[in-house]
């Protein structure tokens, strides 16, 4: 039965990391309060992760179009065909570019696609494709290119009338390199990227840290039936969620850290799921003195 005890959301956070003692009081707040707090604190860690991967990718995205300005030469594409202005094929291949893209990019509509296939194969790599860009096609090849395939396997081909019919409303304009940039600025949202983050973020700790909190919740339900002092599996799950508060402060820290530095922490799990376990075990022992006086 719900308690009318007043503690807030923070003070709810204090106590779950620095006053284990204080998880019979978090416990008379009832199951729907303590749900309802650990969504809220993932959805506040979701936020800041997602702020963080928002402002990441923007600085990606501004730098892979300031390198696409620079370094994409100039063309026209009318009635689905592409043309140069000059007679000089373009390999994009830098790291700005892939990182946004996720693939090599080479224009020259100058060549047959059985040429091109044969000039630009051998940038393939298992981690990066390559995209060329023709006269009346384009096509994707990957490492897993074989010449000798009768599927042409590692081979993907498209022609324009295909991308054009779906998104450009009048092939007769002519497009150049100019309507290519300012598209891709006008397409660079804050607001798209930070809700697609958190969602992804949001449904990511949801999901982990629902397995852990289910699992562990279950595991101390049985342990405890077998003590002197007996938790039903109400309470083993409202002592699970505080006892997960540090433990999910630590996964996030790490995930921003590894944002930065890209450092990995074996068995990372692993480590916050122990922790979890230290908290209980705390309030374990704590439960123990308190039927032993």
């Amino acid at each position: 039965m719900e308690s009318n005890l007043n503690i807030n959301f923070f003070g709810k956070i204090w106590n779950a990391i620095a006053k284990p003692g204080k998880y019979e009081d978090l416990r008379k707040l009832g199951l729907k309060k303590s749900i309802t707090y650990i969504f809220s604190l993932v959805g506040i860690f979701a936020l800041i992760l997602a702020i963080i991967a928002t402002l990441l990718q923007i600085n990606i995205v501004n730098d892979a179009i300031s390198y696409l300005d620079e370094k994409l030469p100039e063309f026209k594409f009318k009635d689905n065909k592409l043309s140069l202005d000059n007679s000089d094929a373009t390999i994009l291949d830098d790291e700005k570019i892939i990182g946004y893209i996720g693939n090599k990019i080479v224009v020259n509509p100058m060549v047959t696609k059985d040429k091109a296939i044969d000039l630009y194969k051998d940038l393939a790599t298992e981690k990066n494709k390559v995209l060329i860009f023709l006269n009346e096609e384009y096509i994707l090849i990957s490492n897993e290119y074989n010449p000798n395939s009768e599927q042409n396997d590692g081979i993907e081909e498209k022609n324009y009338t295909d991308i054009s019919s779906k998104y450009i409303s009048d092939t007769t304009y002519e497009y150049t390199k100019k309507d290519i940039i300012e598209y891709l600025r006008e397409r660079t949202s804050y607001t798209y990227y930070l809700a697609q983050y958190f969602i992804i973020y949001f449904g990511m700790i949801v999901f982990l840290y629902g397995i852990y909190i289910i699992i562990i919740s279950f595991s101390l339900w049985l342990i405890t039936k077998l003590s002197k002092f007996k938790w039903n599996l109400k309470d083993s799950i409202m002592n699970t969620i505080y006892a997960s508060t540090l433990s999910m402060f630590v996964y996030v820290l790490y995930m921003i850290i590894s944002y930065f530095t890209k450092y990995k922490i074996p068995y990372m799990d692993a480590c916050c799921i122990f922790l979890i376990f230290i908290y209980l075990y705390l309030l374990v022992i704590k439960q123990k003195k308190e039927i032993n006086n």
